[in-house]
């Protein structure tokens, strides 16, 4: 079993993500690169980099953080209200990145964070796709930009086949179908 790389001072669970992503597996791997390998890591700089090499003179073990306990409160109310993480970061007047970081760094806060964002979901779907005198539009884009909501439609279509025979479609019938579907689709929706 490998070493877990947020045993790294300055290291949360989003920059080892970005990490293995970027083919550093284990702390030795970190360890032995260079300042310019790991500025490259998406979510580092070269401060960052430094910090975690403890190239740094030894002041810190990474960025300071833009966001205190004072602004739990104003974050929590964004989340809330439906808005994405992004908004909720500009609403505490800080960057997105800063914000996953501070969550990474304050798992009390993600928790609550992670509730509050919940409810605004609910408040979304309960009054927004469920109240018969709402535009749905807005509440469908909020679920889908914010929460990862996918969009799917069921189709039914008609067609005239006997029932009582089957037939394996090869390749080229399958793409004729699905254009035949395409173009059926195109008409209902024009």
């Amino acid at each position: 079993m490998t070493e877990d790389l947020t045993s790294i001072d300055g290291v949360g669970p989003a920059i080892a993500e970005q990490l293995r992503e970027a083919d550093f597996e284990t702390p030795g791997d970190v360890h032995g690169a260079d300042v310019d390998e790991l500025a490259e890591v998406h979510l580092l700089g070269e401060a960052s980099a430094r910090a975690i090499l403890n190239e740094d003179g030894g002041a810190s073990k990474g960025r300071d953080f833009a966001l205190s306990e004072g602004d739990h409160e104003e974050i929590l109310e964004a989340a809330e209200t439906g808005m994405s993480i992004r908004g909720c970061a500009r609403a505490a007047g800080v960057s997105l990145s800063q914000l996953q970081r501070y969550l990474d760094a304050h798992q009390d806060f993600r928790v609550s964070f992670e509730r509050a964002r919940a409810r605004g979901e609910s408040e979304l779907i309960e009054g927004g796709l469920r109240d018969d005198e709402v535009d749905t539009s807005m509440a469908k884009f909020l679920l889908a930009s914010s929460y990862d909501y996918k969009k799917t439609e069921r189709r039914e279509v008609e067609a005239d086949v006997d029932q009582t025979t089957t037939h394996e479609l090869g390749e080229d019938e399958k793409e004729m179908a699905l254009e035949t579907i395409r173009e059926l689709q195109e008409r209902e929706s024009a």
